[in-house]
């Protein structure tokens, strides 16, 4: 006895094809269905298929990720401001690398513009006022946040911008009486440190002051000698100033304490073994204090 089998085929169709499937902007087909996908810039209006700005204030805190202007690559949209916010690791400052820039051009940049900020809010030093058709060159701060805010006016509108943001190492940090925290590499806890990598880091208290390190984690390739990946820290503003130790390996055995207001740390790894880094913790204190706790 045998058995009739009917094989049926489905075509899926392509609900794209018709009117975009009424999407405002983009259609994509999928299985048995379609699903609508903004450009950059924009989000999913409730409806799944229209689209609408997405907000403009960025908090960032990746060490290094893309920063492109609003509508990006298409034209910016007129009477438009957007922030970012950029925090890094403790002890790294941000760098602003820009790929592509294209703003409307005014001598003073008065009209559209980017501004970047040396710090956590436009009240911040400014690091540049950039607008026209030429990349700028990359800004650093000085420590590790960086604020932006990019401004259109009613009239031209421009391509915009790209940029990516990243970290460098070290930097001049200031010790308060409330404990600070400095990292060795920006991605601590995530990854092992870079290979070939040279910081430095200058900490400048108050006068009359004295700086304290403590290392709640310390692990440096070891080496006999410290020749290979290794931290030097100097008593005072150079390399010209005592030093206080070159450590590796499992790191200081205690605490340290500078004998004035300053402190210059260095840390050095070649080209081979990376290790999970170091996490210092910095204070300012009196001398008197530490004459009592001892």
């Amino acid at each position: 006895m045998c058995c009739n089998v009917t094989l049926i085929l489905f075509a899926d169709k392509d609900e794209c094809s018709k009117e975009n499937g009424g999407c405002q902007h983009e259609c994509i087909n999928t299985i048995g269905s379609y699903v609508c996908q903004c450009r950059n810039g924009f989000v999913l209006h409730e409806n799944k298929h229209d689209c609408k700005e997405a907000e403009c204030e960025h908090r960032i805190h990746s060490p290094h990720g893309v920063i492109t202007s609003p509508n990006w690559p298409d034209k910016y949209p007129s009477r438009k401001e957007c922030t970012w916010e950029i925090s890094a690791t403790p002890g790294h400052r941000v760098k602003l690398r820009f790929g592509e820039f294209e703003i409307e051009q005014h001598q003073e940049c008065a009209y559209d513009h980017l501004e970047v900020f040396d710090g956590e809010t436009e009240k911040s030093s400014i690091l540049g006022r950039l607008c026209g058709n030429k990349i700028p060159e990359p800004l650093v701060a000085t420590g590790n946040e960086m604020f932006l805010r990019f401004v259109s006016d009613a009239s031209v509108q421009r391509k915009g911008f790209q940029a990516t943001h990243s970290t460098e190492c070290g930097g001049r940090l200031k010790p308060e009486p409330k404990p600070r925290d400095l990292f060795s590499h920006a991605q601590f806890g995530d990854n092992i440190y870079p290979v070939q990598a040279d910081c430095e880091w200058l900490l400048v208290t108050e006068r009359g002051l004295r700086i304290e390190l403590d290392f709640p984690t310390f692990e440096v390739e070891e080496e006999a000698d410290c020749g290979y990946d290794y931290m030097d820290l100097f008593d005072g503003y150079d390399t010209s100033a005592m030093r206080l130790g070159r450590f590796c390996g499992s790191g200081p055995p205690e605490e340290i304490i500078s004998s004035g207001d300053s402190i210059l740390i260095l840390f050095h790894t070649d080209d081979t073994i990376g290790k999970k880094g170091f996490h210092i913790r910095y204070t300012s204190v009196k001398y008197q204090d530490i004459l009592l706790t001892k």
